[in-house]
Formats: structure tokens, sequence, C-alpha cells
């Protein structure tokens, strides 16, 4: 494991548990503490966490903690490529869509590229970027505040933006999901974009990969049964999905190991 993978692990560990010992970092990564110590220091200089007796604190509430955009494209990358694979067959041609902004929605777009007569709204520049590479009929933005870690437009146009519009189908990113109480994000600006597209969308689709799962956020956005499908990996626990499909959704599970020839 590279040191920028370790200390992306670290951070991600830290999200969800506040704090961390050097001897569960040692078990987790296979790494010694000579290591462990060098890679708290260094995101201790980024600002990640503060090193503390024997491991390290979190500085961020992990309730509110945000990768990087780039950070995100690297997570977890083989199981959200499967899911955009997977959610690529829910698409028809001519089909009218809003693609949120997320890491594993970007990775579905250069399959969208192949089809025909696709209108598309999103609310993410670098999908957008990558849309003007391709043949899609008609490519419409929201507008809104640019949130610069994320790239995520989001704030009172992109809202109004949103409620002046109706698509087929939603594609939306998800930060955390606990199958008891729904659909979480770690921003109230995100979780109001997702409210207001989900009201706009007949189908909507989820995209989460297995780390998502059985996790709050900071801002919540709604109950499972307001996604109609949702598509993961077939790391994620097989009775999560059960009880997911308990709820009346419609749960697609994609294979990492099925590469698309």
């Amino acid at each position: 494991m590279l040191a920028e993978e370790r200390r992306l692990r670290i951070a991600e560990m830290l999200a969800v548990q506040r704090t961390v010992t050097a001897a569960a970092l040692m078990e987790a990564l296979g790494v010694t503490a000579a290591t462990v110590r060098r890679d708290l220091a260094a995101l201790e200089q980024e600002g990640v966490l503060v090193r503390s007796h024997g491991g390290a604190v979190s500085r961020t509430l992990s309730t509110s903690f945000q990768l990087s955009y780039e950070a995100l494209l690297r997570q977890n990358r083989e199981e959200k490529e499967a899911i955009a694979r997977e959610a690529d067959r829910l698409i028809l041609d001519g089909d009218t869509l809003f693609l949120e902004g997320s890491s594993t929605v970007y990775l579905l777009v250069q399959h969208l590229l192949r089809k025909n007569r696709l209108t598309i709204v999103t609310n993410s520049p670098p999908i957008l970027a990558q849309l003007q590479q391709g043949g899609v009929a008609s490519v419409m933005c929201t507008g809104g505040e640019l949130e610069k870690d994320t790239f995520y437009l989001s704030g009172t146009w992109t809202q109004r933006a949103l409620s002046e519009i109706r698509v087929d189908k939603a594609i939306l990113g998800v930060s955390a999901i606990d199958q008891g109480y729904g659909v979480w994000t770690a921003r109230q600006s995100e979780a109001e974009v997702k409210k207001r597209i989900t009201k706009a969308a007949t189908t909507r689709i989820a995209l989460a990969d297995h780390s998502k799962f059985g996790r709050q956020s900071f801002a919540y956005v709604g109950p499972m049964n307001e996604i109609n499908t949702l598509i993961t990996d077939s790391g994620t626990d097989p009775k999560v999905v059960s009880e997911i499909r308990q709820l009346g959704v419609s749960v697609q599970v994609a294979d990492v190991a099925t590469k698309q020839r």
C-alpha cells in the first residue's frame, strides 16, 4: 500500500470513529510502528488530526468529514467502476437525466458518451467538462455556488433550477446509509440538492459502494424508500442488502471481479 493510500485509509478511520490507536493502525494497514508514526506526522501537518499518546484524534467532526474530490475518486475505485457499469445498463437512449456531482456518478459518464439522444442536467463542473467530449444531444448546468473542495454546485440558484425541471432519472451519490433511518450526506447544502431532485425525478437511482453502509452523516436526506433503485458492489454485507430490499427498494449488486469486455 502506497503512503497516499495508507493516509487516506487513516483519515477514513478517523472520520468514522474519531480516535484511533497506533496499534489498531498497524494491524489494519499491516505496517510497522515507525511507518504509522510517519503517516500520523504527515496527516497532522495537513491538519487532519492531532497526535496523542499511542494514537491520534481527528480534528474534524466525524459526521461532517468530507474527503477532497481527488481523494474520493481514488477511494474504492474498482468498486465504483463496477457500480458505474451496472448503472449504465439502466440508462436508455433518449432519457432525460440529472447527474449529481459525485465521484461514482463521474465514472458513469464515460459510458453515457456512447448513448444517443440523452438530455443531461448536472450540478458538477467535472461532469460537465467530461460531457463536452461526447455526442450527448443536450447538456445543461444548474449553476449555483461552487464548493471548491468537492467541485459541487449548490445553494439557492441550484435549488431554483431543480424546482423548474422534471427528469426521467436522477443518478445520485450517497455519503452514508443507515438502513433504519435512511440516506445522509456530509453537508446540508448537498442534502437540499438531493431533496429537490428527488421530487423532480420519475426514477431515483442511488450509487453507493460498500463503505457507505451502516453509517450516518451530518445532514439527513430522506428515508430509504424515496430511492427506487440502489446500486452497490459485492463487498456490501448481504444482510444489509436484504434489509434494504425489504423496505421496497430494488438493490442491484455489481460484481467487482467482472470487467466489461
